[in-house]
C-alpha cells in the first residue's frame, strides 16, 4: 500500500478544498497521512481512516530561526514516515516541505495558490523569496497552478524545466453547492462580502462602494461575512452598520444559506490563488462582481456570469455595481443561471481531484518530468 502525506498550515484546507481528494485516496487504498497544526476538521478525516500528524505553522510569521525550525521539523518527520509521494499545499508547507522532500529524494507535488510579494521588486526580501521558491520547488514531481501570472512567474524562476498542470483552483463541489432558486424580488439586494477583513481582500474600496451605491439604490443590501485581521476597520464599520450602510454577519460557518440569499457577491481582492467565493456563489446561481485580476477573472465571463472591475478603483467598482442593478430581475437571474453553466463545465472539483490522482500515479512510477 502506497502512503500519500498532505502537508498543509490549517485542517480547514483539507476539509474545505481537499475532502473530495482525500476521501479517493481512502477510496483507492492508499494509506493518507494529514500533516498540519491540529483543528476539529482533523477528526472527520481520522474517522475515515487517515492518520494525523499535528504539526504548528506560523503562516503570518517573518522569522527566520521559526522557518528555519519548521523545515528541520518536516524533514525530520518526512523521513521518520517515509511516504511514497507528499502533497503540499500553501506557502511555507510548499516551500519548507519541498526542501525537505528534495533533500531526502521524496516525490512531491506542490499547489502553493498565492505568491509572496513585496513592493520592491530588488527588495532584500523579495530576493530571498525567489531563491526560496528556486530551491522548495525546483525538484517537484508536479507543479499545480491555479492561475496564469502566479504558472509565468514560477515557471520564469525555474527555466520552465519542472512538469506542471493548470487547475480551476481548487474547484469547486457542484453537489454541494447546488444551484439554487434566485430571490423572488429585488426589493431588497443583498450583495455578499466574503473575505477577512483586510485591505488586501479590498474591503476599504467595498466599504466606499457601498456608501455610494446606498445613497442612489436604497434597496441595495450589503452584508460582510469574515472576520477582522485589521482592527483599524473596526470603527468605520461599526458605524456604517449603525448608519444602515451594510450589515456584518460574522464568520459563517456554512456559507451556503447565506448565498442562497443573495443576489450577487462583490469581491474586491487585490489578490486570489484562484478564489472560492467566486467558485461557490456562482456554483448556486449567483453572479459575481470582481476584481479584474488572475484568481478572480477566470471564474467570471464579464457581462455574461457576472462583471469585473479594475483592481483598487472604486468609481470602476461603483459602476461595476451600477450595471447589475439597472438589469431586470430576470436578467440577473439569468446571469446567475450562465454563472452555474460555467461552473459545471469548467471548475467541478472532480476536474482537480482527477488531475491529481493522475499525477500521483505518475509520480509512483517515476513518469513525472
Amino acid at each position: 500500500m502506497s502512503k500519500i502525506l498532505l502537508i498543509s498550515n490549517k485542517d480547514n484546507n483539507f476539509y474545505n478544498f481537499r475532502s473530495e481528494l482525500i476521501l479517493k485516496l481512502v477510496e483507492l487504498k492508499y494509506e493518507v497521512v494529514l500533516m498540519c497544526p491540529y483543528g476539529k476538521k482533523i477528526d472527520f478525516f481520522t474517522e475515515r481512516g487517515c492518520q494525523f500528524i499535528d504539526v504548528d505553522v506560523d503562516r503570518r510569521g517573518t522569522s527566520i530561526l521559526t522557518d528555519l525550525k519548521l523545515l528541520k521539523t518536516y524533514r525530520r518527520l518526512i523521513k521518520a514516515e517515509k511516504p511514497d509521494v507528499v502533497l503540499l499545499y500553501t506557502t511555507k508547507c510548499c516551500v519548507y516541505g519541498g526542501m525537505a522532500c528534495r533533500n531526502l529524494g521524496i516525490p512531491y507535488i506542490v499547489n502553493n495558490a498565492g505568491l509572496i510579494e513585496s513592493e520592491n521588486p530588488n527588495s532584500p526580501l523579495q530576493i530571498l523569496l525567489r531563491q526560496l521558491y528556486r530551491i522548495g520547488f525546483g525538484k517537484a514531481a508536479c507543479l499545480m497552478f491555479q492561475n496564469t501570472r502566479e504558472r509565468d512567474y514560477i515557471n520564469g524562476l525555474l527555466n520552465n524545466k519542472v512538469h506542471y498542470r493548470d487547475i480551476p483552483g481548487s474547484g469547486v463541489n457542484l453537489r454541494e453547492f447546488s444551484y439554487r432558486k434566485y430571490p423572488a424580488s429585488d426589493a431588497k439586494v443583498t450583495f455578499n462580502y466574503v473575505a477577512r477583513i483586510v485591505s488586501i481582500k479590498g474591503i476599504k474600496e467595498f466599504l466606499d462602494c457601498a456608501e455610494i451605491i446606498k445613497k442612489e439604490y436604497p434597496n441595495a443590501n450589503f452584508v460582510i461575512y469574515g472576520d477582522y485581521d485589521e482592527e483599524e476597520y473596526r470603527p468605520r464599520i461599526e458605524k456604517l452598520i449603525k448608519e444602515g450602510v451594510i450589515e456584518y454577519g460574522g464568520v459563517a460557518m456554512d456559507m451556503k444559506p447565506h448565498i442562497e440569499a443573495a443576489h450577487a457577491a462583490i469581491h474586491p481582492s487585490y489578490y486570489e490563488g484562484m478564489t472560492n467565493v467566486v467558485l461557490e456563489h456562482s456554483a448556486m446561481g449567483r453572479p459575481c462582481i470582481g476584481s479584474d485580476i488572475s484568481g478572480v477573472r477566470e471564474g467570471i465571463d464579464d457581462g455574461k456570469t457576472g462583471f469585473l472591475f479594475e483592481v483598487k478603483n472604486v468609481e470602476s467598482m461603483v459602476n461595476a455595481v451600477r450595471k447589475f442593478l439597472k438589469l431586470s430581475h430576470a436578467e440577473k437571474e439569468e446571469m446567475g443561471k450562465a454563472a452555474r453553466a460555467k461552473m459545471e463545465n469548467q471548475f467541478s472539483r472532480d476536474i482537480v481531484t482527477n488531475i491529481y490522482i493522475e499525477e500521483i500515479e505518475k509520480a509512483l512510477m517515476g513518469e513525472s518530468k
